[in-house]
């Protein structure tokens, strides 16, 4: 992870089978800079299934805390009655999920899913503590990326955002590994600018052997 083009600190992402259930976390922490003394960290789970072809959660949990401030929430999902109920200490609230309401680990896994199978809807619905947003991009030309896996092909996928926004958010897929996030830009066009590079890979355990660069 890196902030205006120092580095700041390292996530690791998991993807693991148990049973009939998936499971996906995300855990960063400030190893740099400011992030170091802050303290900062960002840990998120979630846990599903796979229905018809695409990744249903059941509970996701987020947990961010910097200079020991935090904030934790949970949302469970009920699909049978279309809702999902959010709970942040003694309180809790219910929203409607409108039939595809995702949390952000399981938007990650639905757009990959969308781009392996060329779909042309690029529209989402995220579950965002108390309110659900909706999110939609667009599918650049693909680029050829260096990165420390090799010399990879990828899918630029961008944020559409209001016209008088700042702000701006573009992910790098490969799809030579399943479509997976190889980079992440996000910031303000007058402002920070948070990258995210993919460092290694593992495949059922295994190293993924990087391939020759760009170059």
């Amino acid at each position: 992870l890196y902030r205006n083009g120092k580095l700041a600190g390292k996530a690791d992402m998991k993807l693991v089978r148990e049973g009939e259930r998936w499971v996906m976390s995300t855990e960063g922490n400030g190893t740099h800079g400011l992030a170091r003394v802050l303290r900062a960290s960002d840990r998120e789970f979630v846990e599903g299934t796979i229905e018809n072809g695409q990744f249903q959660p059941q509970r996701f949990e987020h947990d961010v805390s910097v200079a020991g401030i935090g904030n934790q929430w949970t949302a469970l999902f009920d699909w049978a009655n279309d809702t999902v109920t959010v709970e942040q200490g003694k309180k809790s609230w219910q929203m409607e999920l409108s039939g595809k309401a995702l949390d952000a680990l399981s938007l990650k896994l639905e757009m990959q899913r969308r781009l392996r199978a060329r779909e042309a809807d690029m529209k989402f619905l995220l579950v965002d503590e108390d309110e659900i947003k909706e999110q939609e991009f667009k599918v650049l030309p693909s680029v050829m990326l260096e990165t420390s896996l090799g010399c990879l092909e990828t899918i630029p996928v961008e944020r559409i955002r209001d016209p008088s926004s700042s702000r701006y958010t573009r992910a790098w897929h490969a799809p030579k590994l399943d479509y997976l996030t190889v980079r992440l830009e996000h910031g303000k066009l007058d402002g920070d600018h948070m990258e995210m590079r993919i460092a290694e890979l593992q495949l059922q355990g295994e190293p993924y052997a990087p391939a020759a660069g760009c170059s």
